[in-house]
């Protein structure tokens, strides 16, 4: 695994050092500490600046707070808590998670949204990611876009 000190994980996330410290200090990213205890490197994971990368899409829609319950919404039901991997909905009305699942039909869970909605709602609403008029990469719902990363592969593959 590769592994960016903090100079370069600044750069290749487009955040800012305050942005990183509190990552770090509220917990969603701890980098590893490497060399002497009194001065160590810092240092960052690919996937943890990915995740980073992640978190300020998200930020310019959402607040941290929500960001946290979001992650902690992760964690407490026992999925992944990366958001990097995750296909996320932000529309007017909140966060929806498409979520895989051995279904032929994703299932829609809300995340987030106005104050007092409970998070982790089944959402029952028809959605097709791979919408055909748009050649299968990008989907409207709402104002909001689903973008199928396998898809625009394939479709990059293809020409």
């Amino acid at each position: 695994m590769d592994w960016f000190p903090r100079r370069h994980a600044i750069v290749l996330a487009r955040s800012s050092l305050g942005r990183l410290a509190y990552l770090e200090k509220t917990g969603i990213i701890v980098p590893q500490r490497a060399g002497l205890p009194q001065r160590p490197t810092v240092l960052y994971s690919w996937e943890q600046i990915l995740e980073i990368r992640a978190i300020s899409r998200l930020r310019q829609h959402l607040s941290f707070q929500a960001i946290r319950k979001i992650i902690q919404y992760f964690d407490d039901h026992g999925f992944d808590r990366s958001l990097r991997d995750k296909h996320l909905i932000i529309g007017p009305t909140g966060v929806t998670w498409i979520c895989p699942g051995s279904h032929a039909t994703p299932q829609l869970i809300y995340l987030a949204g106005k104050r007092n909605s409970p998070m982790g709602q089944f959402v029952l609403a028809p959605l097709d990611p791979y919408d055909a008029s748009s050649s299968g990469v990008i989907s409207e719902t709402k104002g909001a876009k689903v973008i199928d990363i396998d898809g625009f592969r394939e479709k990059l593959r293809s020409r």
